[in-house]
């Protein structure tokens, strides 16, 4: 997949024989969003035109009002992995700043969707907006597409049979909350986050279940504390684990949270590595016990309840 991080990257000879783009934010590349993308998709292979994800680096929120951005789903690379992954051409995915946000919505579409893209097919959600100060709404991209001689189409809410709308604040709301499962419901494949194995206190060693510690910048939102079911990304191949989230309330309540992954039946040295945690189920909140003897009953609890779940 091509991958274009400015609007001055765009080169129209590119996209010579026309594209079909998809606008949007795309946080979390929920169902709604996977929708919108695949009927794209489907359309830019039958009129033989590019198939393009247009998006942002950054959540527009971060430049518009910071105090209220909420925390991204997943990182830049997370989101061009995943669209990569549904089979697309190309992604634009430029950062929302002063400059692009001073673009008016007209400007946007006859400058960028028509003069570089060559857009002859755009989509976009129900609820997005484009241009400055939002101003661009579906019934204003119907009407220049008929000026400018492309199609529109704007999609509406995709709904999850639990959860109800799927969006992404509806997800970000469920992860906060522990509900992975849920989530996972939203997103139709399980949330994950992914960050380096660094040194931990060994405790778990110690206890018999070493455990691979997420340090530095962890990729993707972590869901609320608590012990979970999932699987351990390494090089590709998955790992049954038992996963913690938060602190360790046992040894010191006040320390800072944390993710770390017990893999099951695995002990290899992974430090420098690495690691995808994906989350599947949440087994139960986090606990302070009354000593190391009730720790260790309980995670050998939760290890074979892990088993049981995974199928491990």
């Amino acid at each position: 997949m091509q991958i274009i991080e400015s609007l001055d990257a765009i080169r129209p000879a590119d996209f010579a024989s026309g594209s079909c783009v998809a606008i949007g934010k795309f946080d979390g590349l929920h169902l709604g969003h996977q929708a919108i993308l695949e009927r794209m998709r489907t359309a830019a292979r039958s009129s033989g035109a590019r198939s393009v994800a247009f998006t942002f680096a950054n959540h527009p929120l971060s430049y518009l009002r910071p105090e209220a951005c909420p925390r991204p789903l997943m990182s830049r690379a997370q989101r061009l992995e995943a669209i990569a992954g549904l089979g697309l051409d190309a992604c634009v995915m430029v950062e929302f700043d002063e400059a692009f946000a001073s673009i008016p919505a007209e400007e946007f579409v006859v400058d960028v969707l028509v003069g570089r893209l060559n857009a002859k097919h755009v989509l976009m959600g129900a609820d997005f907006r484009f241009g400055h100060r939002g101003s661009g709404d579906g019934a204003l991209l119907r009407a220049l597409g008929e000026r400018h001689g492309f199609t529109a189409e704007v999609l509406d809410w995709v709904e999850d049979d639990e959860a109800g709308q799927v969006s992404s604040s509806r997800i970000r709301e469920a992860l906060l909350a522990g509900d992975v499962e849920g989530a996972g419901r939203m997103t139709g494949r399980p949330v994950a986050v992914r960050g380096e194995v660094v040194h931990g206190d060994a405790r778990g060693r110690e206890l018999g279940f070493p455990t691979a510690n997420l340090g530095g910048v962890i990729e993707g939102l972590v869901p609320a504390d608590g012990v979970y079911a999932g699987w351990a990304v390494l090089d590709g191949v998955s790992h049954p684990a038992a996963i913690s989230v938060g602190n360790n309330p046992t040894f010191t309540p006040d320390e800072v949270s944390r993710v770390e992954a017990y893999l099951l039946d695995f002990s290899d040295d992974i430090y420098g590595r690495t690691l995808e945690i994906r989350f599947a189920h949440r087994l139960r909140g986090m606990e302070r016990f009354d000593g190391l003897d009730a720790l260790v009953v309980q995670m050998h609890a939760d290890v074979a309840r892990a088993r049981e779940l995974l199928g491990a």
